[in-house]
Formats: C-alpha cells, structure tokens, sequence
C-alpha cells in the first residue's frame, strides 16, 4: 500500500501531501496509522483533497497511537495533525492554568467565578451552523464555562506548523464561533540555527462588524528589558458568556512574562535556549 512520506526521525518538520495519492479509503487510513506508528517526535501532516468522510477514523483513534490534535475543514477538503505536541506546545495551557490559580489566590476571582472558568486541552469543537459549518477542530488550549457549546478564549501554539495556517485557524475561530469566542491567542514560536528560539504573542478579537481584528503583538524571546509583566487586554467580561457579577471591565491578569517562565522551563526539556 502507498505510504504517506515523513521523516520520522525529526524532531520538528512539517509534511504536505494530497489524498488524492491514495484509491480508496482504506489505503488512506493505514497509510496514516502506519505514519503515526512511526513517528518519533513532532510532526505536524497536512493532507488536502480529502474526499468527505475519509477523516473519520482518526476521531476514534487506538489509544496505543501517539497524541493528536487535529483540524478537518470540509470546505477546503484539508485535514491537519498536529502529532505529539511538545512541551513548549502544552506550556501555554499551564501558562493559562497557572494565571488562573493565581488569579484566585490574589482574590480577582472569587470561588464562585473560579469555579465557572475551566481550562481544557486538544478538546473537540464541533461547528454545526455558519460559514465553516463542519469544521472540527481541537486547539492547543482553551477556557470555557459549564453549559456553553463555545470556549471564550482559544490559544493556538505554532512550532513547525506556518504562521498562515496559525491565522486561519484564528479566523475560523473567531467567524465560525459566531461571537461566542471572544479572544484568540496564537503563539509562534520559532527555531534558529543555533538551537535559540525566539517567540511572539497575537491577540486577536472580532471588531463590531464580526471581523477578526489584530489588537495585540507581544514578544515573548528575546525577553525585552527587565522583564515587563505584559499584561494582555482581557477583560473579566470577556471569558464569561453572561455579565460576571463583579467589575466587567477589570482585566484578567493573564500576563506575558509569566507565559515566558513557563515556556522557558519546556524549551530546556526539549534542549534549546530562549534567543
């Protein structure tokens, strides 16, 4: 059977392919299972002209396999793994864990609001109405309440994956959330020669038009002068669906530099250096 060409040996690479390589759909299936069995670190796999329905195994997948968080878009026939995340993809979830716990402890979130705002990672979202009706997708973190179908807030972590696939999927988010995700987050980080890796924040909402609009950049590394805390503009209205009953407009302290201590942590497990 035709097997869908990786380099499995590297530690962060990125492969582009067509299904149209493959006649029939069990072919395409054991050419990905085989692909995820051999896999030994981070790869993120792109398949387009993907005929409708060949993605649906992967929802279901052997719990033996590596961890994946994946993104089918029906429209664009464009299915993308994300295969072993690494650490530095999952710190910005324990960033944002972390904000929270701390956010508790300094009393700007009571119990009652803390218990409301839970944290989640690779969880499905499922799109059932509007432009991007179908899509599924799982992002890297997100913050959501108890009994709404959408996250208010949605991180996306680039490593090998392309800015322009981070920004699609930012605006599939915001457009296809229909309002009900407030914020998006994308994180890119990227590798250089000398094994440094230097790291961007963009913080993203829809104007009043429901158009998503950049409202925020942050450099992550190289780590500006002293340190700054950075903070982000979110609001504590903007992570509750309904009006919270305490100071709407007071911002969440969701701070870069704490996002910096965390991924600085991961980027030693993984053997490189912030720039």
């Amino acid at each position: 059977m035709p097997a869908i060409s990786l380099t499995p040996s590297s530690v962060s690479s990125r492969t582009v392919v067509s299904a149209d390589q493959f006649k029939i759909q069990p072919q395409f299936e054991e050419a990905i299972f085989q692909t995820l069995r051999e896999v030994q670190g981070f790869h993120e796999l792109v398949v387009t002209d993907l005929p409708q329905g060949w993605e649906g195994f992967l929802w279901e997948v052997e719990e033996s396999l590596p961890l994946i968080r994946k993104t089918h878009d029906p429209t664009s026939r464009t299915l993308r793994l994300k295969i072993m995340p690494t650490y530095t993809h999952n710190c910005v979830a324990e960033w944002i864990s972390s904000s929270i716990s701390r956010a508790s402890a300094t009393g700007f979130l009571n119990l009652a609001e803390l218990d409301l705002l839970l944290l989640q990672s690779g969880t499905l979202l499922s799109f059932v109405n509007g432009s991007y009706r179908g899509l599924r997708k799982e992002p890297d973190a997100l913050i959501h309440t108890p009994s709404q179908p959408f996250p208010t807030l949605v991180a996306e972590v680039g490593w090998a994956e392309s800015y322009e696939d981070l920004l699609d999927d930012m605006n599939k988010l915001l457009v296809g959330g229909n309002g009900a995700i407030k914020i998006v987050l994308l994180v890119k980080w990227t590798r250089h020669s000398n094994n440094s890796v230097t790291g961007v924040l963009e913080l993203y909402r829809n104007d009043r038009q429901g158009i998503p609009q950049l409202r925020q950049t942050e450099v992550i590394f190289p780590q500006p002068a002293g340190n700054p805390p950075q903070p982000l503009d979110i609001q504590r209205c903007d992570l509750y669906p309904a009006r919270p009953p305490r100071n709407p407009n007071e911002h969440f302290p969701l701070l870069v530099n704490r996002l910096r201590y965390h991924a600085q942590i991961s980027l030693t497990r993984q053997g490189y250096v912030p720039a």
